[in-house]
């Protein structure tokens, strides 16, 4: 990692009853990290001269990463935005 935060320490803190951390996205982060996918975005990936080509690998998670939030924001949200209750489907 280019920090010096681990991602094996982080814990889940809630300040309310309603709050999903992280929307689902720190097992995800944890696992690019120790899979080293950025650096092999890095390593691997070139874009030569292209405008936008620093950081690909950080730019890639950042693309999966959104898709998986809005992967799980489709599923557990209704049309009009508001959260489904429970148990029920949120299209229908």
């Amino acid at each position: 990692m280019r920090s010096s935060h681990s991602l094996d320490g982080v814990g889940p803190a809630f300040d309310d009853d309603r709050l999903v951390a992280d929307a689902g996205l720190l097992l995800p982060a944890t696992l690019v990290s120790h899979l080293g996918l950025r650096e092999l975005v890095d390593e691997h990936l070139d874009l030569g001269d292209r405008l936008g080509r620093a950081n690909a690998g950080d730019k890639l998670c950042a693309l999966v990463f959104l898709a998986l939030a809005v992967a799980t924001a489709s599923t557990t949200r209704t049309p009009c935005g508001r959260a489904a209750p429970a148990g029920s489907s949120a299209f229908t």
